[in-house]
């Protein structure tokens, strides 16, 4: 048990510095695949992965409690993944250059509110514990900020792909 957060915070740490790197151009994820930039292939995957397993968690954790370890870590790393994938696809696109910057909007919006999701995730995963079921946030309104952020990334998810196409 020991071993999951110190991989939670390895991975933050992982995001971080490939974040930099990227940000300051040293990795270039500016290669096309296809038509779109890598950059984009890696902020798709990782919402995709957030809008696909976020509600497949919740049915599957009931449907085989038996797996609710196994379907805890695959939703908490993965998620963890996932923010890293968004957090470069940010870099990359405040990496342009000033003739090609994107409009932020509601891409800021979106990674605000990936950010959140996984602090409150690892609040309650990690540290539920210690916020108690007394005062004013406590692991059962954490839990509830969660889910309310989670269909916040639904919203907006829609709105950046909509903003994207058109």
């Amino acid at each position: 048990m020991k071993w999951r957060p110190a991989l939670a915070i390895v991975i933050l740490l992982i995001t971080a510095a490939l974040a930099a790197a990227v940000f300051a151009d040293v990795v270039d994820l500016g290669t096309f695949i296809g038509p779109y930039r890598l950059s984009h292939w890696a902020a798709w995957t990782g919402a995709l992965f957030v809008a696909v397993y976020a509600p497949a968690y919740h049915f599957l954790k009931r449907a085989r409690p038996e797996r609710s370890k196994l379907l805890l870590d695959i939703h908490s790393f993965g998620f963890l993944l996932a923010y890293l994938l968004i957090t470069l696809h940010l870099a990359s696109q405040l990496s342009r250059p000033p003739q090609a910057y994107p409009e932020p909007g509601e891409g800021i919006a979106l990674f605000i509110t990936m950010t959140l999701l996984v602090a409150t995730g690892i609040m309650q995963r990690f540290a539920a514990t210690r916020l108690g079921s007394n005062g004013r946030y406590t692991s059962r309104t954490n839990r509830a900020v969660h889910v309310s952020l989670l269909s916040a990334f639904y919203i907006i998810v829609v709105v950046h792909i909509i903003q994207g196409i058109g």
